[in-house]
Parts: C-alpha cells; sequence; structure tokens
C-alpha cells in the first residue's frame, strides 16, 4: 500500500503520543521503521484504519518496575501480619517463565517485617505438610487466557490439597477473558491493568467496519499456525511485557509472511 503524506503524519503522531520514537524493540530494531514498514504491508484504507486503531492501543510495559512497587504495596497492604507465599506460575517442565522474573523483582520490594512469615518459593514442596498456615500468592506479568494458571493450580491441588480458597493471582497485566476462565481456581485475581479483547469485545470505532475480518485479510498475510490465529486461544491481546506473549495479535509478532519473507514484526517473540 502507498502511504500517503497524511497517513504517514497519523502513523507518526502514534508514535510520538506512545513515546515510541526513539526505541528498539528485543532484536536492536527501531520501532518507527518497523512500523511504517508494517503499514506498507497492507492492501487497502479499511486495513490501515484497523491498524492504526490496534497500534494506538498497544500496551508496551515500559515501567515494569513501578509496576512490580504498586503489586508490591497492595499485597503488603492487604496481607498485613499474615504469612505468605510468593510463587511463580510455572509448568510440569520446570522453564523459567515471565512469572519467576516478577517473583525475583517482587523481593526488591517488599518488606518482609510486614508479615508474621514471608518465603519467596519456587515450588510448594517445602511447606506441603503447613500449607493452610499460608496465603498462597501466585504471580505472573501477563495472564492472556488463563490456561496456564489453571493448570497450575490443578496440580497445587492435585500434589498439595490447595484450595482455591486460599490462592491469590497478581499479575501486571491481565486480559478480562482470562479473569473469568480463572474466576473458580483462585479467591481473587488482582491485574494492575486488565484488557479487553482488541476485536471482539465492543470498542468505539470511527468508521463502519467489522474488525474481524478486516484484521483476518492483513493476519492472512503471515504465516502463523491455526492455535495463533489472534492470538493464542483468540485472545486478541494487545501486550508486549518483557517479551510479548503468544496470546497477542501476531500480525506484531511473526517473523515471516506466507511466502517466507522477514515479515516487519513490531515485537518479535524470539
Amino acid at each position: 500500500m502507498d502511504i500517503s503524506l497524511e497517513q504517514l503524519n497519523e502513523i507518526d503522531g502514534i508514535l510520538l503520543k506512545k513515546g515510541w520514537g526513539e526505541l528498539k524493540n528485543n532484536k536492536g530494531e527501531s520501532l518507527d521503521s518497523l512500523t511504517f514498514s508494517l503499514f506498507e504491508r497492507l492492501n487497502d484504507e479499511e486495513e490501515f484504519f484497523l491498524l492504526k486503531t490496534l497500534l494506538d492501543r498497544y500496551f508496551l510495559c515500559t515501567d515494569y518496575d513501578q509496576y512490580c512497587f504498586d503489586i508490591a504495596k497492595h499485597i503488603e497492604s492487604i496481607f498485613h501480619g499474615e504469612s505468605i507465599i510468593i510463587i511463580p506460575v510455572s509448568d510440569d517442565n520446570r522453564k523459567i517463565k515471565s512469572g519467576h522474573a516478577i517473583s525475583y523483582d517482587l523481593t526488591r520490594f517488599l518488606d518482609e517485617e510486614v508479615f508474621s512469615e514471608m518465603r519467596i518459593q519456587e515450588s510448594l514442596d517445602s511447606v506441603s505438610g503447613r500449607i493452610s498456615e499460608f496465603s498462597v500468592i501466585v504471580v505472573d506479568d501477563f495472564v492472556g487466557s488463563g490456561s496456564q494458571f489453571r493448570a497450575f493450580a490443578r496440580k497445587c491441588a492435585a500434589n498439595y490439597g490447595l484450595q482455591a480458597s486460599n490462592i491469590y493471582l497478581y499479575s501486571i497485566a491481565m486480559m478480562a477473558k482470562a479473569r473469568e476462565r480463572i474466576s473458580d481456581y483462585c479467591y481473587a485475581a488482582t491485574p494492575m491493568v486488565e484488557f479487553s479483547r482488541s476485536l471482539s469485545d465492543p470498542f468505539q470505532l470511527d468508521q463502519p467496519l467489522d474488525p474481524i475480518t478486516v484484521y483476518g485479510r492483513i493476519e492472512g498475510l503471515v504465516d502463523v499456525g491455526k492455535n495463533y490465529r489472534r492470538g493464542f486461544l483468540r485472545s486478541e491481546a494487545l501486550v508486549t511485557m518483557k517479551k510479548t506473549p503468544n496470546n497477542t495479535l501476531p500480525i506484531f509478532w511473526c517473523r515471516h509472511d506466507q511466502n517466507g519473507d522477514v515479515w516487519p514484526a513490531i515485537f518479535p517473540r524470539g
């Protein structure tokens, strides 16, 4: 698509408003250059308008430490004087997950003296015989579909007898749909910011178009597996933390187009 001078100014205005003009992604590539290249891949005005809207709504977490601080202060206020365990969401493969990073970062901001006992754990093995004495605070940076947390909660119930009423989930960001899916697996889920699905949930558009149909035309240009169309489990997220979760719309993170050529991924996953 040939981008007009007026459209270039619109894109540039969004980048300036979001403070992305001088930023680089995890590959060291300039966000502004990639963004202009992405718009050039489009076919028509509808696609341009939708991509501009999605870009404007995109959440790039540049205040990671501040969000960790806010989570820590919230935990201190709610669990003052109690015994707590901080544990990251993890899976059966024992891979390093994003929850491990935020679990570690919280140790800088939590005042241990606020609690009667505080533990930062990798697993609940060491307290399996005392599990009922603690409030178990599970942490992650982003909850996109809720599937990983639900699997984690089921594993803890099976292995340690941990009840949902004793689990508290904290995250920097969370999809509203995920909060619904995990409601039976914890006593409370507390994100610092919460997002609706970028295409399916109602939002105000200045032009009469079908977001899912128009987005589908753009996504049809990229090489993405069927399980990740519109983001993993149709999460439709517009989120990048320290890494970009696969819940995010793949036009922002896919590395190749349908021809095998490099796609201008603004926030590549790896």
